[in-house]
């Protein structure tokens, strides 16, 4: 039975957010079809349009995930999907996994289209490449590691921003549930995003109120990656151009995740208010 409700579930978001990403692609095939016009504003153009649509696409399917979790769990179909013979765990389960992969697309859209915007105006542009070499030469001089360093630093925070959406949409979902539960319900749709917001700041307070009592360290040099919680080792590397990423932070989140996931759960068996 979960299957079938994850399976229902993507269906639902396909139908909310089929145009979004109809538009999204209408706009990659311009930018596709500008690199075959020899005016460089209208490629200039057609490549920021892409980026745009992108993360609007993104804004879009938050929204989208947001509402459309509200509705289906709280709302008129609350009842229907409260009835539903599987547990409650499942229906949220369901929820988070599927509103993740949304996320998950939404974001590897941004990031798609801007690595192939980065890669069409440094590679495919004179005047672009010439353009990266002057801002990777000032970066350099305010301390820039390696190209290289930057590089493997930026897919790790790719990595692990993406591991964050995913505990952000558990965030979302408690925000969600919590709005629907009395007293708490009488602030309505505001309630989630003053919930959803005390959460992300209390969690991130902790988070770094952790970090700075020790917080463990990915180092990223030219010679590999390592990791230390010595704050003398951190500083050092840094020196010599390497990038460090703290991931304290990262593991509380994933405890705090867990935990919320248990308490949702146990507030929609026992406090849920269907609209």
């Amino acid at each position: 039975m979960i299957g079938k409700l994850i399976k229902h579930d993507l269906k639902s978001g396909a139908r909310r957010m089929g145009n979004i990403y109809l538009a999204a692609l209408i706009a990659s095939f311009a930018m596709i079809v500008s690199a075959f016009i020899e005016s460089g504003f209208v490629r200039f153009l057609s490549s920021m349009v892409v980026v745009v649509v992108a993360f609007i696409a993104g804004v879009m399917t938050f929204a989208s995930v947001v509402f459309g979790a509200n509705k289906t769990l709280f709302g008129r179909e609350g009842y229907l999907t409260q009835t539903l013979p599987v547990r409650t765990g499942s229906l949220i389960f369901s929820k988070w996994l599927t509103s993740s992969i949304w996320l998950f697309i939404s974001y590897a859209f941004v990031l798609v289209a801007v690595v192939a915007v980065f890669f069409y105006w440094t590679t495919e542009n004179q005047e672009g490449a010439q353009i990266y070499d002057m801002i990777y030469s000032v970066a350099q001089s305010f301390g820039l590691g390696a190209e290289s360093v930057y590089q493997k630093t930026l897919m790790i925070q790719a990595v692990i921003g993406l591991f964050n959406m995913c505990i952000f949409v558990m965030y979302v979902l408690f925000a969600i549930t919590l709005s629907n539960i009395s007293p708490f319900h009488k602030l309505g749709t505001m309630g989630i995003i003053i919930y959803l917001a005390a959460v992300v700041f209390i969690i991130q307070g902790i988070s770094y109120g952790l970090e700075s009592l020790c917080d463990v360290t990915l180092l990223i040099e030219q010679s590999g990656i390592s990791m230390t919680v010595s704050e003398t080792a951190v500083r050092q590397a840094e020196m010599t151009g390497a990038s460090a990423i703290g991931l304290t932070g990262v593991y509380f989140k994933t405890i705090v995740t867990v935990f919320l996931y248990i308490l949702t759960v146990q507030l929609c068996e026992s406090k849920i208010n269907l609209k």
